[in-house]
């Protein structure tokens, strides 16, 4: 019986961490808001995965919020002209220093990625934009990537995920256990 009792303790344990990590992650991602929006950076980092992420990077790109701007996990047959040309803001982009990324394909490979490009750019500040579901993963990253980096997240909410929406919740579930995952994954083998 005192088996049974410490079974279920356990397993009642788990519940509730799970479902009050989940409350915070939830909170955090549907509040998100810009840090510091009017803060200059270094750079502005958007990670590819919706038209909207783009556009955010170009329309702060286009307010001179920064010099650079790197776009990451683009698809190989997507060229600057090509972002350059989806910009319908009422400001022009500056003519230099758009840098697209081709090499990544998940959060850590973004990482990695901009890493490299921050290093030999002596980048020390960075306006990191992503979907505000993937904004925790993402930082989580960028911060065992590139550490002693300015980061101001600048999460950016897609219109078709809304709470009211199921797709949004199926999405922060499945975002929430990525996030447990690999933090996991950074603490056992840093």
């Amino acid at each position: 019986m005192k088996i049974l009792r410490n079974i279920l303790f356990l397993f009642s344990s788990i519940a509730f961490l799970w479902i009050a990590g989940f409350g915070t992650f939830s909170a955090f991602t549907i509040f998100a808001k810009p840090q510091a929006q009017t803060t200059r950076t270094d750079a502005i980092i958007v990670l590819t995965g919706g038209a909207q992420r783009i556009n955010e990077g170009l329309e702060l790109f286009a307010r001179r919020q920064s010099k650079n701007l790197f776009i990451s996990g683009v698809h190989k047959d997507v060229i600057k002209n090509d972002i350059i040309g989806i910009w319908q803001g009422p400001a022009d982009l500056p003519p230099c220093c758009i840098t697209l990324g081709y090499m990544a394909t998940t959060t850590e490979e973004n990482a990695t990625e901009v890493r490299e490009w921050i290093a030999i750019n002596k980048i020390k500040s960075i306006r990191l934009v992503t979907g505000n579901y993937h904004m925790p993963r993402s930082l989580l990253e960028f911060y065992h990537k590139v550490p002693g980096i300015i980061i101001y997240a600048h999460p950016v909410k897609q219109p078709e995920l809304t709470i009211e929406n199921r797709d949004f919740w199926n999405l922060l579930v499945l975002e929430y256990h990525k996030t447990l995952y690999r933090s996991l994954q950074l603490i056992f083998t840093p």
